[in-house]
């Protein structure tokens, strides 16, 4: 079925929204956030990820992707919907994820947030809980960052007020974090693989 001149321009302006909203990110806050998980990893620790709603999906793939294309060690907080239920239900929404960083979270550890507003009350509860236990700390954000941009190490902040753009610039971002750190070990890893060649 073919689409009007005024269908494709509304697309084609998307598209254009889209990508402006990926070119504003800052490159610099990126690298911090690839360095901040890199040394992570470096000391041995794991990296928890976890967001609400579309965010909890992309925390979700972020873990997924930090354990088979990077080699890390990584949970995902939002995943088990049977312990997000029991803390919600039995000690409020705001504590699903600080409750089981609480048991799971240890120094040294590192922390990844995605959200839109970065101001969920369960994400700040959260790393309230990460900053206590002296875990590192990234965040994916939205807008102005939120509260949660003062409670993190290093804030990787899209500046639009579009869910759906800063929802997509999240999915992009989460796979840059994991690329950079696919191939920072494969950087390491690549002179030991050729001495045993010969």
């Amino acid at each position: 079925m073919s689409r009007d001149a005024s269908d494709d321009g509304a697309l084609r302006g998307w598209l254009e929204e889209a990508a402006d909203v990926l070119r504003a990110v800052d490159a610099g806050a990126v690298s911090r956030a690839v360095q901040v998980l890199a040394d992570v990893r470096a000391r041995g620790g794991v990296i928890y990820t976890a967001g609400n709603g579309g965010s909890a999906a992309t925390a979700s793939h972020l873990a997924l992707d930090l354990q088979k294309a990077a080699g890390t060690r990584a949970v995902c907080l939002s995943d088990s919907m049977g312990v997000v239920t029991a803390w919600g239900n039995d000690a409020s929404f705001e504590r699903v994820f600080a409750e089981q960083l609480e048991l799971l979270g240890n120094e040294g550890d590192g922390m990844v947030v995605i959200s839109v507003s970065g101001s969920s009350p369960n994400v700040i509860a959260l790393l309230e809980v990460a900053r206590r236990k002296g875990m590192a700390s990234v965040g994916l954000l939205g807008r102005d960052g939120g509260r949660a941009a003062a409670l993190v190490d290093a804030p990787v902040v899209v500046r639009s007020d579009d869910y759906g753009w800063v929802e997509s610039a999240h999915v992009v971002l989460h796979h840059v974090l994991a690329y950079a750190l696919r191939d920072s070990v494969s950087a390491v890893r690549a002179p030991l693989r050729k001495v045993g060649t010969k």
